[in-house]
């Protein structure tokens, strides 16, 4: 059976390279220019580093690092605030990029990019068709995103913490099961995503709505709902489905990519 591994690479590489460039802030960007090169050759060795562990810990037989595309705006137009809260790659990470890919690449992992979707849509697409199949998917993210894909073949780790993710940790931490993540925050919004959710729902109010029925239509029709809850709901509906289209992941990107081309090659490291 195979075990695809697929890794939200700029989860990943930010992450590795925040560590990096932290004793510079502020003004990182304005260190001389053999610090800089500094803080990108301790980026590449740590993710080297991680790549390793990653491969040796889970013993994947495929393997590949998906990346953004540079059009995915489809959510933005959606929702004009979409992650306007985020801070935008620095430019010296930006320019180290391909260096990072090539990384990668020397220790077997393939690099994959599909330009008018986001990494999230390209990894639910392929861990999708993966799952159907009865092959075992391993995502590599410590965005929340991922959580509501969790199946018997599909699971999520986080690689700081070396740890999978499970039905009970996500129902300790939110309240609800995985396959309610989506209504759960189109409620309460999400600030990763910068969704504001609907004003006057809060947590609480949330998943008692959500504990009465499988979807907010039924909810909402529920004897035990009450009415100011049902009339915000209504009130806000349309902003609730258009939260909850952000937020569910697509699993119908095309890449034109068959599980052969990510098998794990052998390391020229």
């Amino acid at each position: 059976m195979a075990h695809l591994l697929l890794i939200d690479a700029m989860n990943l590489i930010r992450r590795i390279y925040a560590v990096q460039e932290r004793p510079y802030l502020p003004l990182a960007n304005e260190v001389a220019a053999t610090t800089k090169a500094q803080i990108i050759t301790n980026t590449e060795q740590t993710l080297r580093q991680s790549l390793l562990k990653l491969q040796h810990e889970l013993k994947p037989s495929h393997a590949a690092l998906v990346f953004d595309g540079e059009n995915s705006y489809w959510r933005r137009q959606l929702f004009a605030d979409y992650k306007a809260n985020r801070k935008p790659m620095p430019t010296m990470l930006a320019d180290a990029l391909p260096a990072l890919q090539q990384v990668a690449k020397q220790l077997g992992f393939h690099s994959l990019q599909q330009q008018d979707y986001e990494a999230d849509d390209i990894i639910a697409s392929i861990a999708t068709r993966m799952a159907q199949h009865q092959q075992q998917v391993t995502i590599v993210s410590t965005d929340k995103g991922f959580l509501p894909l969790m199946s018997e073949q599909i699971h999520v780790y986080d690689h700081f913490n070396r740890q999978f993710n499970s039905s009970d940790t996500v129902q300790e931490k939110f309240g609800v099961p995985p396959e309610q993540l989506v209504r759960y925050w189109s409620l309460v919004g999400d600030n990763t995503n910068n969704i504001p959710g609907v004003p006057g729902i809060g947590p609480k109010t949330a998943l008692e709505l959500l504990a009465l029925a499988d979807t907010l239509g039924q909810a909402i029709k529920h004897e035990q709902c009450h009415k100011k809850t049902s009339e915000k709901i209504l009130q806000h509906k349309d902003d609730i489905q258009i939260f909850m289209q952000i937020l569910s992941l697509k699993t119908d990107v095309e890449l034109g990519v068959n599980l052969q081309e990510l098998r794990l090659e052998p390391s020229t490291a």
